[in-house]
């Protein structure tokens, strides 16, 4: 009798760990987002992706669109949402998948997120020996940086406070960029025909990729 109680107990546990050994496999594909790595790619064509964040955060990332013309724009736009339906108190943290930004002086953005353009297609796998496009200006930047400790989410929207708050009212987590130029130094020239990669990131690790080609 023990010894059938102690085999059932052997196959219960190797059930269970076979079946957690399947639900950690994580199969990444265009479209999808994966809870492990906080990443999702586009489908061909597709202008807009959300990403999963970590604190019931959602990273959203679209394009006004996915082929243009040299020299026409090229406009993303994000937003950090706050998927749950109740106040959210997200800590500020550091933990970029990339190197991102608004803008030409990071630190006159309080938004928590940023994109990089590369040249080509890139992912998770290649980013890290992708070629950064220079969309921005090389600008003398201000040497204010603001404390920010986190944000207090409203119920399911991008509304937030910038903690720590001084009275204002919950503004929306949202920006955008212009890519139409590629800099060097105080010369520029359109984007030259070719595939090119959006690389949208928040500063809680998750990370999304946008496509979009130039004739």
């Amino acid at each position: 009798m023990a010894t059938a109680v102690l085999a059932f107990l052997v196959a219960s546990i190797m059930v269970v760990s076979a079946v957690a050994v399947l639900s950690a496999e994580t199969v990444v594909a265009p479209g999808t987002t994966t809870t492990s790595s906080s990443t999702t790619f586009s489908f061909p064509g597709e202008k807009s992706v959300s990403v999963a964040s970590m604190h019931g955060l959602e990273l959203q990332a679209s394009l006004n669109a996915t082929e243009v013309a040299s020299g026409e724009t090229v406009q993303v736009s994000l937003s950090e949402f706050n998927t749950l339906p109740t106040l959210n108190n997200v800590s500020a943290s550091n933990d970029w998948a990339a190197q991102v930004a608004l803008g030409a002086c990071k630190n006159v953005y309080d938004q928590p997120f940023g994109i990089a353009v590369y040249y080509g297609q890139v992912d998770e796998r290649n980013i890290s020996q992708g070629r950064q496009v220079s969309i921005f200006p090389l600008t003398a930047c201000p040497m204010y940086i603001r404390l920010v400790t986190g944000y207090e989410f409203q119920p399911g929207s991008d509304l937030a406070l910038i903690l720590p708050n001084s009275g204002a009212a919950p503004s929306p987590l949202t920006g955008s960029v212009v890519v139409s130029l590629v800099f060097n130094g105080a010369q520029s020239q359109p984007l030259p025909a070719g595939s090119y990669t959006v690389v949208a990131a928040d500063e809680w690790g998750a990370i999304a990729f946008v496509y979009f080609q130039v004739s």
